[in-house]
């Protein structure tokens, strides 16, 4: 080890503590009411991914000069 190893100094840092924005649900009731209150559903997500693809399709075929 060199001597500049062994005359460094070193600092204690406090530890970082996580704060959770909100508390965690008490029961599980309240989680799952909790989960229930996201954005919409499966089945919303899934018909919008197939009329997205759907209108790609005929803009793909107009671009295309397909038959």
């Amino acid at each position: 080890m060199s001597d500049d190893a062994s005359t460094q100094s070193t600092q204690d840092l406090p530890a970082v503590e996580a704060e959770s924005p909100q508390p965690a649900p008490r029961s599980p009731l309240e989680a799952q009411r909790a989960g229930e209150s996201g954005g919409p559903g499966p089945e919303v997500l899934v018909g919008g991914a197939f009329v997205g693809g759907f209108v790609l399709a005929k803009l793909l075929k107009r671009l295309g000069g397909g038959d």
